[in-house]
């Protein structure tokens, strides 16, 4: 199991609609780049076979960066303060755990 601390500075971007319609868009993008990662077989003439991989490992990583930004950003915008989003996450967890979903 992973557990991820980040730091995320907010800003505002257009208006409360389109701060949440953004978390949908970006969760979009995750999944095309997911897609596009997923069963990757690199062609026999590659020169360096799993470069490509590599690049869309990070596009992969840097579209969910980009939906954790997205939702942090409408957090913001409805004041939900940092410690409020850790409560909502140790609930979260709660939830997951009810649901057998951690392997530990």
């Amino acid at each position: 199991m992973s557990e991820y601390v980040l730091n995320v500075r907010t800003f505002e971007m257009g208006t409360e609609k389109e701060s949440a319609i953004k978390v949908l868009e970006e969760a979009s993008e995750v999944r095309a780049a997911w897609q596009m990662l997923d069963g990757y077989e690199p062609p026999d003439w590659e020169p360096h076979p799993y470069a490509m991989a590599e690049k869309m490992w990070i596009n992969l990583a840097d579209e969910i960066a980009d939906v954790i930004q997205a939702a942090c950003n409408l957090a913001a915008r409805y004041d939900i303060r940092p410690s409020d989003l850790d409560s909502a996450m140790r609930r979260c967890t709660e939830r997951n755990l009810a649901r057998g979903r951690y392997a530990d």
